[in-house]
């Protein structure tokens, strides 16, 4: 078989490779593996686990309102539902960078949107990766970390964040009392 005709029959076997790749179901991740978004907040590396949001968004437009907390950022809309919107690093402490210009939507029981500085990247964590943190300090701070190639990375608890910002908002919404 000639040069030509071999490379045409090798570029046709690409091609269909290629095509039938889209047809297949994706690949599941393997047993045991978690999903995460590595992200930056204040300069500081973080984790959040895929399963504890409802989406990522970059340059969300905030109307910015007055509130309960001094935490939040405002609100914004998500497919005509308005969402409040908490600054990521006030919640955790602190100091903010930049402004915040990318959003979680978190998987909880009322709406609400997490905003930070930097996505970094999605990684597949096997089991091995993830490991227990010694000091637990405090609602919503990293109970765990992922061993990543640039060291370890705190992995936030966005239910617990979501629940603290839910309580405190309640309690705020209720007044001084008597």
């Amino acid at each position: 078989m000639s040069p030509v005709l071999e490379l045409a029959d090798s570029a046709a076997s690409l091609r269909e490779e290629f095509d039938r790749s889209f047809s297949l179901a994706p690949a599941s991740p393997a047993a045991g593996s978690v999903n995460l978004l590595t992200i930056r907040i204040g300069g500081d590396p973080y984790a959040i686990r895929l399963a504890d949001i409802r989406g990522l968004h970059a340059d969300r437009r905030i109307l910015e309102l007055p509130g309960p907390l001094p935490e939040l950022l405002g609100v914004t809309n998500f497919r005509g539902q308005i969402v409040p919107v908490y600054q990521l690093a006030a919640l955790l402490g602190k100091a903010a960078g930049a402004a915040p210009r990318w959003m979680v939507l978190a998987q909880a029981s009322a709406p609400l949107a997490l905003a930070f500085e930097a996505f970094e990247s999605h990684i597949c964590a096997d089991a091995g990766q993830l490991i227990a943190s010694a000091d637990s300090a405090g609602l919503g701070r990293p109970r765990e970390g992922v061993r990543t190639e640039a060291g370890v990375v705190p992995v936030l608890d966005i239910g617990a964040l979501a629940a603290q910002i839910e309580a405190r908002a309640a309690h705020a919404s209720q007044g001084p009392q008597p």
